[in-house]
């Protein structure tokens, strides 16, 4: 038997099953309409399929929202290519038709697929024609996430995707028995998020349409240098903070956006600069005789000046090119912007206002401008999280 922690926000989500299996069908007729591509959705992140034929179907799939694939066909061998030319991050798991999936190969798909699902990160599984080999691999999944074989069958009625065969349905009657069945708590097929983002993402969004519209006004009089990130570089080699918007939301784009292997290689530049940063900070305070690195006006000052001459290249530059350009923080669409272009004291208390918004919901109290900021790379390798909670222990003992 299962266990797992104790979580207040977690619901009861299969209490209605039926009627939102019913559901879940009923919309994804109405969202598909005269799509060129048929998909169904099982949950919010997860979708069933078949092999898409043409390009047409695959801007189709994009159109659905998906970022990610589980390709499950092993008679197409340049399908995953296409694929991931077509702009996907793609998991070629290739099994022959009719045949179960191995299931040591099997576990390190389904630890893709969790990842993927917990980024959120909206993920079609298919093989050929979306029947055997995707039922048992999405039936898997569920058995993974603690339903039973039976209750992972009722999930997948309203879909075309089931498995088709003796062996297949063995595969899934000895990996049921390998990862057993949660009972302590009904099973989830979703990681569920405390605070939902989006209402605060939609403001900075919007925040940031209209800064990109008023750097394009024709009628302004200062004219915009170099676009950093896609034109130049220059800005690539500052040192600078993050409100906490941004940070939120700038992991969000990460984390959704990179594929595995590119997220983990710059999570690991991001460590190394972070580290670099710390260590720069340690002697300007050492300097200034403080053995801490503590943040200091004077300090961060002279950190700025270091931090460039050391020439640490910002960890989502690659061939000179920003990775999240469309989602690069607003500091970066400034570079080089004048202030009689936009007011960037103006800009800055919109992001406190959106920051302390967010900082509110999270922890229920209140943030005081200024307190709480982040580095670039402290937010891309997620060791913001470790200093946010230093932060909330800090604010509740004062």
């Amino acid at each position: 038997m299962k266990s797992a922690p104790e979580n207040g926000f977690l619901k009861k989500l299969f209490k209605a099953l039926n009627i939102q299996s019913r559901l879940t069908e009923q919309l994804s007729k109405d969202k598909t309409g005269d799509s060129a591509y048929r998909i169904t959705w099982i949950t919010e992140n997860l979708a069933v399929g078949y092999a898409p034929t043409s390009y047409v179907e695959l801007d189709a799939i994009r159109e659905h929202g998906v970022d990610a694939i589980i390709n499950l066909c092993a008679e197409f061998c340049d399908l995953h290519e296409i694929e991931k030319k077509s702009g996907f991050e793609v998991y070629y798991f290739p099994i022959p038709d009719e045949h179960a999936p191995d299931m040591d190969e099997m576990e390190k798909a389904l630890a893709w697929l969790d990842e993927a699902i917990y980024l959120g990160k909206k993920t079609l599984v298919h093989c050929c024609h979306g029947i055997g080999r995707t039922g048992t691999f999405v039936s898997s999944y569920f058995l993974r996430r603690g339903m039973g074989l039976k209750l992972s069958s009722k999930t997948l009625q309203h879909s075309r995707a089931t498995p088709t065969n003796y062996d297949q349905w063995n595969l899934l009657k000895q990996y049921g028995k390998k990862t057993g069945t949660l009972k302590i708590r009904e099973p989830s097929l979703e990681n569920r998020q405390a605070v939902d983002l989006s209402p605060y993402f939609a403001d900075y969004e919007a925040l940031v349409r209209k800064i990109e519209e008023e750097l394009k006004n024709p009628e302004k009089p200062d004219k915009v240098e170099a676009r950093c990130g896609s034109e130049t570089l220059d800005c690539c080699f500052e040192y600078f903070e993050l409100q906490l918007i941004e940070v939120i939301y700038l992991i969000n784009k990460t984390n959704k956006t990179l594929t595995s292997e590119k997220r983990l290689e710059v999570i690991s530049d991001a460590v190394k600069i972070s580290k670099k940063a710390k260590d720069l900070r340690r002697l300007l305070c050492k300097n200034k005789n403080n053995d801490r690195p503590v943040k200091d006006a004077l300090v961060d000052a002279s950190l700025i000046d270091a931090y460039r001459k050391k020439n640490i290249l910002c960890p989502l530059n690659r061939d000179s090119k920003c990775l999240l350009y469309p989602h690069r923080p607003i500091r970066c669409r400034l570079h080089g912007v004048s202030e009689a272009l936009i007011n960037r004291h103006l800009i800055n208390d919109m992001l406190f206002t959106l920051s302390s918004n967010v900082f509110f919901a999270f922890s229920g109290f209140f943030l005081e401008n200024g307190a709480l900021s982040f580095s670039l790379a402290e937010t891309v390798s997620g060791k913001f999280v470790q200093e946010y909670f230093h932060f909330l222990t800090r604010s509740k003992k004062s």
